[in-house]
């Protein structure tokens, strides 16, 4: 009989709990995250991004370098900040895409719909020069 040692599949319970630490500079705000994001703190996330949403958030980064894991609700939080961003006037970014990070990103395409920066210094310019797209849709989501 042969004896198979299974792996535990990575799983958001391996990593640090969600950390924020919010900062402002010439009008841009930044979220730098740590940590996981997942199920237990997109609810956390999504409030954070609504509050921005209702002070009328003209530019909004999120710094990923921190981050050891997200998974498809971190994902969609994402993605549904970037849209309501758009409809609100708003340019929202991402920065500090690290290994593990980039190859999710990679298989789903992120760097197709969201604009992705190496480093928040570098979106920090994009947004100056406005060189940072809003999110183009037909009818905005309801408020």
């Amino acid at each position: 009989m042969i004896r198979r040692r299974s792996t535990p599949a990575a799983s958001a319970s391996n990593y640090r709990p969600m950390r924020l630490k919010e900062s402002h500079e010439n009008g841009v705000v930044i979220f730098a995250l740590s940590g996981a994001i997942d199920l237990h703190y997109t609810a956390t996330l999504r409030s954070l991004f609504q509050s921005k949403l209702n002070e009328r958030c003209p530019a909004l980064i999120v710094d990923l370098s921190a981050v050891d894991f997200i998974d498809s609700t971190g994902l969609a939080t994402l993605i549904e900040y970037h849209r309501d961003a758009g409809w609100h006037g708003g340019v929202f970014s991402l920065a500090g895409i690290n290994p593990n990070l980039k190859a999710i990103f990679d298989v789903v395409q992120f760097d197709k719909v969201l604009a992705i920066f190496p480093t928040v210094s570098e979106a920090k310019a994009a947004i100056k020069r406005g060189q940072v797209p809003p999110y183009i849709a037909d009818e905005p989501a309801n408020s």
